[in-house]
């Protein structure tokens, strides 16, 4: 049998001279030529199982994404086999149990598969990447961790019941065990390295369901189903992280942990309220230090400059309006970060702070102690600010004092909960702002929202447009056809969808007639003013999303 090294020469994989380095560390580090070659990167890991394939006469499997594996294979082999060998159970016929692995050489798996399940092993190769995506997808996050602390409960004669309030303590201390810090670990990793922005337990009556939000979109985090044995002691482990009240289970509780995962510093925003059965956690995972730049958001150049013009004016108000989660804050950091000057002082009031900003001075309000949006305001003036971002205004005080801080010389933005940028103005007068205070403070309102981008791995052109609206029939359209980069969704990442309404002499006008918000929208189009629609056919048009993604997020035709 020719050896691993002159298959390698023959197909002209490696040169000779490769050869002989990578022969040279084997035999320092005592390692098996072709793991060597693959830590070196001088092959792939694919290529050197191919090759071993043939040699060893096995099948190589170069995905194991389309093999239906059954539920009876799952529960006959334990987590905690899979996961400290690393194989993947494929099927059972009979007394022989099929398994995908990737080194065929450790002959000691079969010895102790058939040891301690009692079934003969046959082999089939396949890489570790895709080894571990199908044990996560069948076994789940954290299976071998919650096997293994049920398994020592059973020892322990624990029983395997939601801790009454009483067993408070019990769970205390299950929470500061390392399997279960461990498992929490497990997850917070797992929702990092799918750019999860937020990770959901939510308990019910005869589950716990565990959910991360990617791109905006809940998906299911694949968890084993004994996890609800565990999640009293799960939600502990997190107030305990968050420096939360672990004893009090009646009231919403809200707390932050700065931990580093994979070598990323991470910022968890941890909310944790009384649901009927049991406290529901939510965990809001932010990079600590991110960079805000406004060309990355998604803006054409033209509407750029319109903005980075804005900016630029001594005073006035801009108002970014939209639903939660529609990127209205991070735009404001971008608008931020690009007028962080030595120069100029900057100032927010933000609840919660989401990012933190280096050299700008930042302010978390507190309603429980009386440290509202309004009353933070007031004693920010006296610290001579020239630009200030105030999170949000809720109310006709907060209103009132950020219009009047804009008359007097200073630069604010600001949020609005509004459906389009034309209805920011009928808002502020519905809260009770008067309309010439509106039309002689307000710069511009921006409307936008997030849409998924595609996956530039996958993306194909659309072929079937009959079910798409008229608008979209008569231009080339997009779609993820579904890959490992973008875990068969389609789509990677967000960009932004926008509409900017500058308050200008004819909407000022308006502004101080108290048209409806469906009149200055009228007047705007006519004076050439782009809306949400305009902005996501046009996205749509440049190949960057997908008409469902448009039509999620903004109505055609408005």
């Amino acid at each position: 049998m020719a050896k691993i090294g002159e298959l390698l020469l023959q197909k002209k994989l490696i040169t000779p001279d490769q050869l002989q380095l990578a022969l040279k560390e084997s035999q320092k580090t005592g390692e098996i030529l072709g793991k060597v070659l693959v830590r070196m990167k001088l092959i792939k890991q694919e290529q050197l199982l191919e090759l071993l394939a043939d040699q060893l006469g096995l099948v190589y499997y170069a995905s194991l994404k389309d093999i239906s594996i059954s539920e009876d294979v799952i529960k006959a082999v334990p987590a905690k086999f899979v996961w400290h060998y690393k194989f993947m159970p494929l099927k059972i016929k009979g007394k022989v149990l099929i398994v995908a692995v990737s080194d065929p050489l450790a002959v000691w798996l079969m010895e102790d598969l058939k040891l301690h399940l009692g079934y003969d092993v046959e082999r089939v190769l396949a890489t570790d990447d895709e080894i571990l995506v199908a044990i996560r997808r069948y076994y789940g996050v954290g299976a071998e961790t919650i096997e293994e602390i049920l398994t020592q409960e059973k020892k322990d004669n624990v029983k395997q019941e939601q801790p009454r309030y009483e067993d408070i303590e019990d769970v205390e201390k299950t929470a500061q065990d390392a399997s279960v810090i461990k498992l929490v670990n497990q997850i917070l990793s797992e929702a990092v390295n799918a750019r999860a922005t937020d990770i959901h337990i939510e308990p019910f009556r005869d589950k716990v369901r565990v959910r991360q939000r990617i791109d905006g979109i809940l998906y299911d985090m694949r968890v084993p189903e004994e996890v609800r044995y565990l999640h009293a002691a799960l939600v502990s482990r997190i107030k305990i992280l968050s420096h939360l009240n672990v004893v009090e289970k009646r009231l919403p509780q809200d707390g932050r942990a700065i931990i580093k995962i994979q070598d990323k510093q991470v910022d968890l925003r941890i909310s944790i309220i009384p649901s009927l059965y049991g406290e529901s956690a939510v965990i809001r995972i932010l990079p600590v230090h991110l960079l805000f730049n406004l060309d990355d958001l998604g803006f054409s150049p033209q509407d750029l400059k319109l903005i980075e013009g804005m900016t630029q004016k001594p005073h006035g108000i801009i108002f970014l309006t939209g639903p939660t989660g529609s990127g209205k804050t991070t735009t404001l950091y971008a608008c931020l970060s690009k007028l962080n000057k030595d120069a100029v002082k900057i100032v927010t009031i933000e609840d919660p702070i989401e990012y933190e900003l280096m050299g700008v001075t930042q302010f978390q309000v507190r309603p429980e102690i009386g440290l509202t949006f309004a009353n933070t305001l007031r004693s920010i003036l006296r610290h001579d600010p020239d630009i200030m971002m105030i999170g949000e205004v809720r109310d006709l005080e907060t209103a009132e004092l950020s219009i009047r801080t804009a008359l007097t010389g200073h630069l604010i933005f600001s949020t609005l909960h509004t459906n389009d940028a034309a209805s920011g103005a009928t808002r502020l007068m519905d809260i009770g702002i008067e309309p010439y205070l509106v039309a002689s403070s307000v710069n511009a309102f921006i409307s936008q929202r997030l849409v998924r981008t595609i996956c530039p791995n996958c993306k194909e052109e659309r072929k079937d447009k009959t079910l798409l609206a008229d608008v979209f029939k008569n231009m080339k359209v997009y779609q993820g056809k579904g890959c490992d980069k973008c875990k068969f969704i389609g789509y990677t990442g967000r960009t932004a969808i926008y509409e900017i309404l500058l308050v200008e002499d004819k909407i000022r006008e308006l502004i101080l007639s108290k048209a409806s918000a469906a009149q200055i929208k009228k007047a705007a189009r006519e004076m050439g003013f782009k809306t949400l629609e305009d902005s996501g056919i046009e996205r749509v048009r440049q190949g960057l999303t997908t008409p469902e993604e448009v039509l999620r997020v903004a109505e055609l035709g408005e």
